[in-house]
């Protein structure tokens, strides 16, 4: 059975043992369990690596052109990057797309960008690193060519009573959701914080 808002806050109001509202009115039930939805993805993106990817359209690389952003077709909704290929010449039916390796800080891309002199540096693979929103390639495009970007997605808020919970085996793990949610709403205004850590213990 699919997991909705509905059912998981349900389940909340049943920890809660208030069934009907009367101290927690819905909306504040929606907003912590959104609240621990979000924390329960973002976990689950470290431990199950592939799922839940999104994969970009096939995207162009422009001559000159370092760095790309929604502006130029890149997703708005990127979390977490899984993998990029590029094709530095997509033109030339001998080049195939390269899985571009990630540079992690500020400091390996200038590293990067100041051995790009020509004669300094052969690249055994392209490079790609995600800075204030744009994406940017090392080494700069010289060629047309295109690349694509596996991805997992922002995912939005849980609005309407039906909308489910996009995480691995919601059957089980909305249970940690409602958990959560139900520790932090016996939080607000202190009503009951001891039992809110017994609960987020579980």
């Amino acid at each position: 059975m699919a997991k909705t808002l509905l059912t998981t806050r349900t389940r909340v109001r049943r920890i809660l043992d208030e069934f009907t509202e009367a101290n927690w009115v819905e909306t504040d039930l929606t907003t912590v369990i959104n609240e621990r939805y979000h924390r329960v993805y973002t976990a689950q993106c470290a431990l199950h690596k592939d799922y839940n990817i999104t994969v970009s359209a096939i995207l162009n690389l422009v001559i000159g052109q370092q760095e790309y952003t929604t502006a130029n077709g890149l997703p708005s909704d990127i979390f977490k990057i899984r993998r990029v290929e590029i094709n530095l010449d997509s033109a030339n039916s001998n080049s195939t797309n390269q899985r571009a390796f990630p540079l992690h800080n500020i400091d390996a891309v200038r590293d990067r960008l100041n051995n790009t002199t020509v004669g300094l540096m052969t690249y055994t693979h392209p490079n790609y690193y995600l800075l204030g929103g744009k994406l940017g390639f090392i080494p700069i495009p010289d060629k047309a060519g295109t690349y694509q970007v596996w991805y997992y997605p922002v995912l939005p808020d849980l609005v309407a009573d039906g909308d489910p919970l996009n995480i691995v085996y919601p059957d089980r793990y909305y249970n940690i959701v409602a958990i959560g949610a139900a520790a932090d709403a016996l939080r607000f205004g202190q009503l009951e914080s001891a039992e809110a850590d017994k609960l987020d213990q579980k």
